[in-house]
C-alpha cells in the first residue's frame, strides 16, 4: 500500500512533475475510485495562489478538466481530478509520430470548444499546450481531449498584482505580447492553439527552428492563428469555424492509436513532460488570477493542521495584494 495522504487519498504512482509538484495517480478510500491528483510539495503565498485559483476555476465543459476535491496534510495540500488514461497530446506525438490532418482537425475542434467556454467564463488559460491536453484511451477511434492546468490561467477583469518584470507561461507557447507582459486577452489563447496545431502537423515542438511548416490549407490557417499582430489572429470562434472545415466525413483511423496509458507498467522516475510550464525574466507583470468561483466542495476538506495555516496565509496574501495592486 502507498502513502495514504490526509487519511484519504493513497498515492499509487507518479505521472508527471514540475516546479510546484507533482501529478499521481491516487486511489479515493472514500469510494475506491482511481483519480488524478496534483500534490503541491509545501505551502507559501505564490503555491497558495496558483492552488486557490485552480481550484476556483470550474468551468463545466465536456473538453474541460474540472477540479474535483482538495485535502491537506502539514505542509503540503493536493486536489484531485478526473484520471484520463489515454496520456496527452504530447504523449500521442511522442508514440505516433506527426499526426494525419483529420486526427490535428478533430483534436483542434475540441479544444477550441473548450477555449470558446473558458473565454465565455472570462478567464484567459495562457498555459495552451500538447502536455495540458489530456486524452481519453479511444484507440484507433477519434480522439477525445480534454483541457486541463488553470493553475495560471488569468481572468480579464483583474488588475496587475505587482509591477514585477516576470512572464508566467511556457516558452514556444506564449505569444510574443504574453511574453513581453500584455494583459491577458483571448488572442493569446489563439496563438497557443496554432502553435499546438502546428506541432501536431510537424512532429516537432516550438520555436520551429529549421522545421518546414507545411503550407497545406490547414497549416496556413494554423500560421495565421500564431500571427505575431494579436489583431491579426483569427477569433476562437472564428477559428473553429475554420478548422471544422477539415473534419473527416468519414473516419480512417490510419496508424494511429491513443493506448490506454494506465495499463503500462508504473513509471520508475517522474517524468518532467515537454515544456513545463516556467516564469521566464522580461518585462512582464505577475498578475492577480484568483477568479471568484464555487470554491472548495461541502464536505471535501480533510482534518489537520493545514487549514489554519491556509487561512492565515490567505490573510496575508489578501493584505500584500491589496497593498501592492498596480493598474
Amino acid at each position: 500500500m502507498g502513502e495514504l495522504f490526509a487519511g484519504r487519498f493513497e498515492l499509487l504512482d507518479p505521472i508527471a512533475d514540475g516546479g510546484m509538484g507533482s501529478v499521481w495517480r491516487v486511489r479515493d478510500h472514500r469510494d475506491g475510485q482511481i483519480r488524478a491528483a496534483k500534490l503541491l510539495r509545501q505551502v507559501d503565498a505564490s503555491s497558495l495562489l496558483r492552488f486557490m485559483r485552480e481550484q476556483s476555476t470550474r468551468i463545466h465543459h465536456p473538453h474541460v478538466v474540472t477540479p474535483l476535491s482538495w485535502a491537506g496534510e502539514d505542509d503540503r495540500i493536493l486536489f484531485t481530478m478526473p484520471l484520463l488514461r489515454g496520456g496527452s497530446v504530447a504523449t500521442l506525438v511522442t508514440d505516433n509520430g506527426p499526426l494525419p490532418e483529420p486526427w490535428v482537425a478533430v483534436i483542434l475542434d475540441q479544444l477550441l470548444a473548450a477555449l470558446e467556454a473558458v473565454h465565455a467564463a472570462g478567464v484567459v488559460h495562457r498555459d495552451v499546450k500538447p502536455a495540458n491536453i489530456l486524452l481519453e484511451p479511444t484507440g484507433t477511434a477519434p480522439p477525445y481531449a480534454r483541457l486541463s492546468d488553470f493553475g495560471i490561467a488569468a481572468p480579464l477583469d483583474q488588475p496587475r498584482l505587482t509591477g514585477t518584470s516576470m512572464a508566467i507561461g511556457t516558452p514556444g507557447y506564449m505569444a510574443p505580447e504574453q511574453a513581453l507582459g500584455s494583459d491577458p486577452h483571448p488572442a493569446q489563447d489563439v496563438y497557443a492553439a496554432g502553435t499546438v496545431g502546428l506541432e501536431m502537423l510537424t512532429g516537432r515542438r516550438p520555436p520551429f527552428t529549421g522545421t518546414a511548416l507545411p503550407d497545406t490549407p490547414l497549416g496556413l490557417l494554423l500560421q495565421e492563428a500564431r500571427a505575431q499582430d494579436p489583431a491579426a489572429r483569427p477569433g476562437v470562434a472564428g477559428l473553429r469555424e475554420r478548422v471544422r472545415a477539415f473534419l473527416p466525413a468519414r473516419w480512417e483511423p490510419g496508424h494511429v492509436v491513443v493506448r490506454d496509458h494506465s495499463a503500462s507498467a508504473p513509471p520508475t522516475a517522474v517524468d518532467s513532460g515537454p515544456g513545463a510550464a516556467t516564469r521566464v525574466s522580461g518585462p512582464a507583470a505577475a498578475r492577480t488570477v484568483t477568479r471568484p468561483g464555487s470554491g472548495v466542495r461541502p464536505g471535501e476538506r480533510a482534518p489537520g493542521l493545514l487549514l489554519p495555516a491556509l487561512l492565515g496565509i490567505a490573510g496575508v496574501v489578501l493584505l500584500v495584494v491589496a497593498a501592492l495592486l498596480v493598474l
